[in-house]
């Protein structure tokens, strides 16, 4: 991959006012940006977005007929697979304000009077953001259409467990909202995606030599094999009316299996899973099913931010007077949240913030910290030098 040099970026400025329009403009080209496009209209401005395809948007927020939330509303769902960074122009400086551009998909803020340093420092950055993204945009249908074009019978299989997946969501409905009859179908329902899903792991792992796709419908299969089970264990608690079974549970046997539930979607992104339990309790107190989710739940979200050929570590620590944690390691990039715990945030939303994870939030964690608190545990998450831990609070007597 060439290197990128943000002179090369198209940088798209929508504002009314033509003096903040020359403004930025002389700005940019003083300091070698080639290719500079404007427009006072909003809607002549999105008819540009999808034009010329821009690596950067400065966008007024306050402008007649359509404001910069609208624009910013349409621009998005132009490009809905490439995250081309939006920098807000705005004269406010209320958080308000600034939450609302955010929830709208903008990237950054310059506040007016703008200072001209700052300007270009944000354009430089953001402007190599978004020529990354439209290149690994490229890149990625380029690669799509390679595997379309030599794997048709992979297509076959994925669009198999498409299906089973779109019968699996309608299950689930069916198990939250219907009788107790419609729970036990829903449960024989799970119960048999999860042997369709077993069976073409079989297949798709047989075959991984011959192409690295296999490994990807795998993955899929096992994720799919993950909601059945889910599917059969909500219908049962339904059934018992939400109940806990707190019990002695084996712990390695437990932890294990939920690594085993995982480990094809680590071999296919070339994720390495260790686990140390040598000095873990034989048993600890806990809802065995419950527990099993929670833990894979955790599992799936540290292979999901760890990068390939990265490491996700399992281990037990020891606290003492009876109790323990059940430690899970990424090798992600490092969580700098004042309050880590926010990961774990109730909505399933994922944001791009390239310096760090700050604002990355994921359903897995928020149902595996429900799940935690319902079986009188805790989920805790913290930064390290290089990614983040999740703990599980156990006890062992």
């Amino acid at each position: 991959m060439s290197e990128l040099d943000f002179r090369d970026a198209r940088v798209l400025i929508i504002d009314d006012q033509e003096m903040n329009i020359a403004m930025l403009s002389g700005m940019l080209k003083k300091h070698g940006f080639r290719q500079r496009f404007s427009a006072n209209d909003p809607f002549v401005g999105i008819e540009m977005f999808q034009r010329i395809a821009p690596h950067l948007v400065l966008l007024d927020i306050e402008m007649p007929g359509l404001d910069g939330y609208g624009v910013l509303a349409r621009i998005r769902a132009i490009s809905p697979d490439v995250m081309i960074p939006v920098i807000v122009l705005t004269a406010h400086t209320e958080q308000a304000v600034r939450l609302k551009a955010i929830d709208a998909g903008a990237s950054d803020f310059l506040t007016k009077p703008f200072d001209g340093m700052e300007v270009i420092g944000r354009a430089r950055n953001m402007s190599i953001l978004g020529m990354m993204s439209r290149r690994i945009a490229d890149e990625n249908r380029r690669l799509d259409e390679a595997v379309r074009a030599r794997t048709a019978k992979l297509e076959q299989m994925v669009e198999i467990l498409r299906t089973a997946e779109s019968a699996l969501s309608a299950k689930v409905s069916a198990a939250d909202e219907s009788t107790a009859l419609m729970r036990n179908l829903a449960s024989r329902g799970a119960r048999s995606f999860a042997a369709l899903a077993d069976t073409i792991m079989e297949t798709s792992l047989a075959n991984a030599g011959e192409t690295p796709e296999w490994l990807a419908v795998s993955g899929i299969a096992e994720r799919i094999k993950l909601t059945a089970e889910e599917i059969e264990l909500v219908a049962d608690a339904a059934r018992r009316d939400l109940t806990v079974s707190r019990q002695r549970v084996d712990f390695k046997a437990a932890v294990n299996a939920a690594v085993a539930a995982v480990a094809g979607t680590a071999e296919a992104r070339k994720i390495s899973l260790s686990v140390n339990l040598e000095a873990a309790p034989a048993a600890v107190i806990t809802d065995k099913s419950w527990f099993g989710v929670a833990v894979q739940r955790v599992l799936a979200e540290a292979i999901d931010c760890t990068p390939p050929s990265g490491a996700v570590r399992v281990a037990w620590e020891d606290s003492g007077a009876g109790s323990g944690w059940l430690a899970v390691t990424d090798g992600g990039s490092p969580v700098v949240l004042a309050q880590p715990r926010e990961l774990a945030m109730p909505f399933d939303v994922r944001r791009v913030q390239p310096a760090a994870r700050d604002a990355r939030t994921g359903l897995g964690l928020a149902i595996a910290a429900a799940l935690s608190q319902m079986m009188g545990s805790d989920l805790e998450i913290a930064g390290t030098g290089e990614g983040a831990v999740y703990r599980i609070r156990l006890a062992t007597e």
